[in-house]
């Protein structure tokens, strides 16, 4: 077998010691790694100003849908609750884990738009409370709409049997065909407080009949280090050149040239040096002889 010389405890010894070395390169370039994405915690005044309500407008300009920074923002929205139109969306899990219903409403903004509050969260399939009545005010915290084809199967399957009722996600473009309403928010609110305290005879998230859903922590920012994006390039680079050095050795001691071939080489070469010299002797011009004297 051409490749048996690589059990001699020698070569045994060299490949052992190139694993060894190809692991540290490895392990090195993934440190490198680590440190080139850094996450960086907010300031205090940052962090509070992340869980210090604004109003809803300030964060959703144009009725542009929200994202980045804005999400899990605290925010604020005055309107009136539609109870006629509340809705359930199921397979919704609580942070410690249990799988239930969010309630959602719309509130009617005095210049005609719609914004969805998910007002708590149920563990039981219920039917909603009513909505507070009268001029409100909602305090929660800001989440992006949800795409339609993003809901959980169990999620569409239980809308899809009570759409009434029911819905797989809170997806705008579904509730624009659901309720009467054509201008509706990219975004929703997930509702912590509500006042007026007393305002109707409603219920909502605290009072027992819904649990509110807490906010998300303020997002940590993050950087990338471009020196140590490319010492684990390196790194890396240093383990594949290594074995691709040592496969391309081994290959060569596994299938050495045979002089057969060395000597047809040689041949070969010396043929082609005489074909030259006859070329070079054939472009030479003939000496032209001599005038008589």
């Amino acid at each position: 077998m051409k490749y048996r010389f690589l059990l001699r405890p020698s070569w045994l010894a060299a490949i052992t010691a190139l694993i060894a070395l190809t692991v540290a390169f490895v392990g090195l370039g993934m440190w490198q790694w680590s440190r080139a994405h850094r996450t960086h915690k907010l300031s205090p005044q940052a962090a509070a100003a992340f869980v210090t309500p604004v109003p809803l407008a300030k964060l959703l300009k144009d009725g542009s849908p929200a994202t980045g920074d804005a999400i899990g923002h605290a925010v604020t929205v005055s309107g009136v609750f539609d109870g006629g139109h509340q809705l359930l969306v199921p397979d919704r899990r609580f942070p410690d884990g249990r799988i239930g219903y969010i309630v959602i409403a719309p509130l009617k903004l005095a210049d005609g738009t719609v914004v969805v509050v998910s007002r708590g969260w149920s563990a039981q399939m219920i039917t909603p409370p009513p909505a507070p009545s009268g001029q409100v005010t909602v305090v929660g915290w800001l989440s992006a709409a949800e795409p339609a084809d993003g809901a959980p199967p169990d999620a569409s399957d239980a809308a899809a049997k009570d759409p009434a009722h029911l819905i797989a996600s809170v997806d705008v473009a579904t509730l624009v065909n659901t309720w009467p309403y054509s201008n509706v928010d990219q975004a929703y609110v997930n509702q912590v407080s509500v006042s007026p305290a007393g305002a109707g005879a409603g219920a909502g998230a605290g009072d027992g009949v819904l649990t509110v859903i807490p906010a998300p922590a303020p997002p940590d920012s993050s950087s990338w280090y471009i020196l140590n994006v490319g010492y684990t390039v390196q790194w890396w680079l240093f383990g594949v050149v290594g074995l691709f050095w040592f496969v391309t050795y081994v290959r060569r001691l596994a299938n050495p040239i045979e002089p057969e071939d060395e000597d047809e080489d040689e041949e070969d070469e010396a043929e082609d040096g005489v074909e030259d010299e006859v070329e070079e002797d054939l472009t030479q011009p003939e000496p032209t002889p001599a005038p008589a004297p």
